[in-house]
């Protein structure tokens, strides 16, 4: 989770959308905070949010690299707690 804090953080995306991107993390750590061992469906479905979100963005408020970089955070995340 924390890389892709940071990496929200270390784009300086205009504070709109590096806002919205940094609820939705906040709404995948809640999720995975009150699941604590149990299924961790909600977290993953969150992730699939931002990365939905992150896809909308591409090229209008993000970079096509930005995007990347930010999806395979979330991706990796993903992987980690299925």
């Amino acid at each position: 989770m924390q890389d892709l804090i940071d990496e929200v953080e270390s784009m300086n995306l205009q504070q709109g959308i590096g806002n919205s991107f940094d609820a939705k993390i906040d709404n995948v750590r809640a999720a995975l905070e009150a699941v604590q061992g149990h299924s961790r469906e909600d977290a993953v479905k969150k992730l699939n949010a931002f990365i939905n979100e992150v896809e909308a963005q591409r090229e209008k408020k993000v970079t096509a690299d930005q995007a990347d970089q930010l999806i395979t955070a979330a991706q990796d995340i993903i992987s980690l707690i299925g």
